[in-house]
């Protein structure tokens, strides 16, 4: 009986050793998820500032063509809007 116990044991053992395993693989996997998600988001919001700089410059060079634009586009969201 003691050797039934002692192979029960070290079944334990090896299962909990590989779940701790399984454990540390997906924590580390996740961590590395983490860091590219925050690298892109970095990415982006500077992307965003650059666009946004970007339509800044233009309404400053085309103020009259940007005018029209956005009048064209609430002209365009009225008629979306009323047809729902």
């Amino acid at each position: 009986m003691d050797t039934t116990t002692e192979k029960q044991k070290q079944g334990i053992e090896r299962a909990s050793q590989s779940a701790h395993a399984a454990v540390d693989r997906a924590a580390q996997t996740a961590s590395q998820a983490a860091e590219r998600i925050g690298a892109k988001t970095d990415e982006l919001m500077a992307m965003k500032e650059d666009w946004v700089e970007a339509g800044r410059e233009y309404v400053r060079e085309h103020p009259v063509a940007a005018l029209g634009i956005a009048a064209a586009a609430g002209y365009l969201l009225s008629v979306l809007m009323r047809s729902r």
